[in-house]
C-alpha cells in the first residue's frame, strides 16, 4: 500500500480489447508523467455476471441467454485466458476490491481517476456508482475521458448524476455531448479529452504489438472486426475479398455465427489484436478502437457507422475531426474504393487533439502535487 499513489477506476477486466488498451494507455501515460498509480482491481458483480463468466444469464430472457452461453462458453474461456495474460504482462493492479470493501481504498490511495470508457453509463454496468467514485472523499475525485454513453436519462437519474459529479476536483469527459450534459447538471464545464489510446503514437504502441500466430506470416489479408451487431459489414468484407483476392480473418467470439469465406481466429491477446490491425492490408470494422488503431497505423480501412444497435458516433466524430471521411460502409459495394487519406494533415490534427488532453493531465498532476 502506498498512499502517494493514484487509483484508476475503469473497465480493465472487461472482455474487450479496447477496454484493456485504453486502461493500459492511461496507466502508462501517467507513469511517464511521473504519477505513480495502480489500476484499482475492482470486481464489478454486474460486469462479471453479464459479460465475463462462462455461463451468463440475462434476467430478461433467462432460458435463451443460458442456452446461448452454453454454445459460447468455450470461446469465453479462451477470451478470459487471453485477457488475463495481457493484464499480468502489462498492467499494475491494486489488491482486489469488491462492493463490500471498496470504501477501504479511500484510505489507501491519494486520489482516484474515473475513466476512461463508459464508466458513467446508466446501463453498461448496471449504474454501478463505484465508477463515479462514490466511496471516495471529495478531495480525491478526478476523471479522465469518462463517457456517459448515448442512453437518455430520466429525471431521477439526472438528479443522481448531479449528486455524484458535483464534488469532483477536476472533470474530463470523452464526448462533447457528455460535456454538455455535465454542464447542465452541475454548472461546471468539463474538459473534453481524447480516448487514452490516442495519447500514444504508433512507435509507442509497437513496443507491445505482436503479430498474430494464427495468421500465416507475411500473408496480406483483410481484418474484419465487429463489436456491434452488423448490417452490411460482413457482406462488404466478402465483396472486398472478391475484388482484392485477399483472405478475410475475423476473431471468433460466437461459434453459432460462421460465414463461408471468412477465416475465424480464436480469441487473441490485446497485443495480437494490435498486430492484426498493424499487419493487415485492409481493416473493415464497426469498432471505435479498431478505427483508432487503423488511424494510428495509417491503414486502408472502412467503417460501418450505422449498426443494428446504434450509430457509432465516436468513430464518426474521430474521422470528421481528422479529415479522413468518405469510408462509411452503407452496403456491400460502398465505399467503391477506400479514399486515400492525407495522413500528414490527419496526424497534425491528431497531435493538436492529443496536446489538449496532455495539458489536462499535466494540470491534474499539478493539482495532486
Amino acid at each position: 500500500m502506498d498512499k502517494s499513489k493514484i487509483g484508476i477506476l475503469t473497465f480493465h477486466n472487461a472482455l474487450s480489447y479496447g477496454a484493456k488498451l485504453q486502461a493500459y494507455a492511461l496507466q502508462q501515460f501517467l507513469r511517464e508523467l511521473g504519477v505513480a498509480n495502480d489500476i484499482i482491481d475492482y470486481q464489478c458483480e454486474h460486469m462479471y455476471k453479464r459479460h465475463i463468466r462462462p455461463i451468463r444469464v440475462d434476467p430478461t430472457e433467462r432460458v435463451k441467454s443460458f442456452l446461448r452461453s452454453l454454445l459460447t462458453m468455450g470461446q469465453v474461456k479462451k477470451e478470459r485466458v487471453a485477457s488475463e495474460e495481457f493484464i499480468r504482462a502489462h498492467m499494475q493492479l491494486s489488491r482486489r476490491f469488491d462492493k463490500r470493501d471498496i470504501a477501504q481504498a479511500a484510505d489507501e490511495y491519494r486520489a482516484f481517476i474515473a475513466g476512461s470508457d463508459q464508466v458513467w453509463s446508466p446501463t453498461v454496468v448496471g449504474f454501478d456508482k463505484v465508477y463515479f467514485l462514490d466511496f471516495a472523499r471529495p478531495e480525491q475525485k478526478y476523471s479522465y475521458a469518462a463517457s456517459i454513453g448515448g442512453s437518455p436519462l430520466d429525471e431521477n437519474t439526472r438528479r443522481e448524476y448531479t449528486r455524484l459529479l458535483s464534488d469532483y476536483q477536476m472533470l474530463s469527459v470523452r464526448e462533447p455531448q457528455a460535456a454538455q450534459l455535465v454542464e447542465e447538471l452541475t454548472g461546471r464545464t468539463p474538459a473534453v479529452c481524447v480516448d487514452p489510446t490516442l495519447l500514444f503514437d504508433r512507435e509507442k504502441w509497437n513496443q507491445i504489438t505482436v503479430s498474430c500466430a494464427q495468421v500465416p506470416k507475411g500473408e496480406p489479408y483483410i481484418f474484419l472486426f465487429n463489436v456491434n451487431p452488423p448490417k452490411e459489414l460482413f457482406a462488404y468484407a466478402l465483396e472486398l475479398s472478391k475484388k482484392t483476392k485477399l483472405p478475410v480473418y475475423s476473431i471468433q467470439k460466437n461459434r453459432r455465427q460462421r460465414i463461408d469465406g471468412i477465416h475465424y481466429l480464436d480469441p487473441v491477446t490485446a497485443n495480437e489484436f494490435l498486430g492484426l490491425i498493424r499487419d493487415a492490408a485492409y481493416v473493415v470494422t464497426n469498432s471505435f478502437h479498431a478505427t483508432v488503431f487503423s488511424v494510428i497505423y495509417h491503414k486502408e480501412f472502412a467503417v460501418e457507422l450505422s449498426t443494428r444497435g446504434t450509430r457509432n458516433t465516436r468513430s464518426e466524430a474521430l474521422l470528421h475531426n481528422l479529415g479522413i471521411e468518405g469510408r462509411e460502409i452503407l452496403n456491400a459495394q460502398t465505399p467503391a474504393s477506400i479514399p486515400e487519406a492525407d495522413w500528414e494533415a490527419a496526424d497534425d490534427r491528431l497531435r493538436q487533439m492529443r496536446q489538449a488532453s496532455v495539458d489536462y493531465l499535466i494540470k491534474l498532476k499539478e493539482a495532486l502535487s
